[in-house]
């Protein structure tokens, strides 16, 4: 038997097995597999919003989400919806959609491309297509009597075929209302991102406004003032005095507490923050008849929140304001008490509208000098310090008239003047006065003193 024939004979079998392995795994390697899922893209929560109350009005402040919820850019984001409910408590998560009201909607405009020119930050943020990403847009919620009320109670799920549904009720639920608010963010396919963070305030009677505002204003300053709120009553209860010392042979009643049900009861009436009332003030001021109308498009679904000139509520009664005069303004303070997020604002008190007119005139000119030399006679004073201030003039009359006439047809602007019409060895009197910025006629400042000198 030829020896090579047979190891081919004994190595057949395994060659045989290979061949049958390779081709299964390339058999494998061309099968194919399940589909991958696409990947869905949705905003990030609203994570960032605000809630004010000022009088029958809610501003809700929130940012545009700048990411999607895996943190990739650029976001996928077509719209935010702002739900409100009044209640107790806030619903959870699952059921805001189905038991708030939706307040808001707010169209987002897609992010640029990466080739585009960035945005001009300088100018405000054209709303009239939506909101950019990134950014705080406030919506305005209108406080109807309804929304003042419980809104729908959450349900319980289904525990099993045929269980009744019943309200959620939890007996340790706080006494008094409040407003909540969540914005739920969707992608442009209308996908929606998780709900984010609540924002709230409480509800109830909110502070009485002052009756009136009173102003009073001077050449540098506007002095605003009003009654405390709810008259001296409201000022009694703001400043309460100290108690009286009880003599030391005095017999003490004992103090019977009030139940637990009784306590509760009594607290279900007291719907407003605890803490004195303290107050904004705020200021409307008439265009300026020489500035370019706003163009900036007014859009129906944005809002601006009131911003007061004082940077703190106030705990006294007066502000002080800065003048401009000759433009309309008008003077509004409103009540708050609390801070947030339990901090409410009331109505406004009836507004104060007037025009400060510049009736003002500057101080006269101070240490006039007279220098006679060949050819005339040299005048010299200090300027004034008011910044309304255009010129001087410049008076003369003879040393035996007391009379003085204006000497320059025109101001002068600068605290010297020569005066060349003349004649030697004769005696002149004279005076400055200063002019303002008033038109169409000046305020003119009293004389300033008087000097006299003698021509060469």
């Amino acid at each position: 038997m030829n020896f090579a024939s047979f190891v081919v004979k004994k190595r057949a079998p395994w060659s045989s097995w290979l061949i049958v392995f390779v081709a299964f795994v390339a058999a494998a390697c061309g099968k194919k597999g399940p589909p991958l899922a696409p990947i869905v893209r949705i905003p990030a929560p609203v994570s960032m919003i605000q809630a004010q109350r000022v009088g029958a009005e809610a501003f809700i402040t929130v940012t545009v989400p700048a990411k999607n919820i895996d943190g990739s850019m650029p976001v996928d984001i077509g719209r935010i919806e702002v739900y409100g409910y009044t209640g107790r408590r806030p619903p959870s998560n699952a059921q805001w959609v189905s038991v708030a009201d939706l307040v808001a909607t707010i169209p987002v405009i897609p992010p640029p491309s990466a080739g585009a020119p960035p945005a001009d930050t300088t100018q405000p943020p054209d709303l009239s297509k939506g909101a950019l990403t990134g950014t705080m847009v406030t919506v305005i919620d209108t406080l109807t009597p309804q929304k003042l009320v419980q809104g729908r109670i959450p349900e319980e799920p289904r525990r099993g075929r045929g269980a009744p549904v019943t309200p959620i009720v939890n007996t340790n639920e706080p006494d008094v209302l409040r407003r909540f608010y969540m914005a739920i963010a969707f992608s442009e396919r209308g996908r929606p991102g998780p709900p984010g963070t609540a924002a709230e305030f409480p509800l109830g009677e909110t502070p009485e406004p002052p009756a009136f505002v009173n102003a009073y204003y001077t050449e540098t300053m506007i002095d605003v003032e009003w009654p405390p709120s709810g008259g001296i009553i409201g000022f009694l209860f703001n400043n309460a005095l100290p108690p009286e010392e009880a003599p030391l042979d005095a017999q003490f009643e004992p103090v019977v507490l009030p139940s637990p049900v009784a306590q509760t009861a009594a607290n279900a009436t007291v719907v407003l923050p605890t803490g004195p009332v303290m107050y904004n003030v705020y200021r409307e001021i008439a265009p300026d008849p020489f500035a370019l109308p706003d163009a900036t498009a007014q859009v129906p679904w944005a809002g601006t929140p009131p911003t007061p000139i004082n940077p703190a509520p106030l705990a006294t009664t007066s502000f002080m304001d800065s003048v401009e005069f000759d433009r309309e303004r008008c003077y509004t303070v409103r009540p708050v008490r609390g801070t947030p997020p339990n901090m409410v604002e009331g109505d406004p008190s009836p507004p104060n509208c007037f025009i400060p007119v510049d009736l003002f005139p500057p101080a006269p000119p101070a240490r006039l000098v007279a220098v006679a030399d060949e050819g005339g006679i040299s005048l010299i004073w200090e300027p004034n310090a008011e910044p309304d201030v255009v010129g001087y003039m410049v008076l003369r009359g003879e040393a035996t008239d007391a009379t003085l006439q204006p000497l320059t047809p025109t101001p002068v602007t600068e605290p010297r003047f020569r005066d060349t019409h003349v004649t030697a060895g004769k005696k002149y009197m004279y005076a400055v006065v200063a002019l303002d910025s008033r038109l169409p006629v000046a305020n003119v400042s009293a004389e300033s003193n008087r000097v006299d000198e003698t021509a060469r």
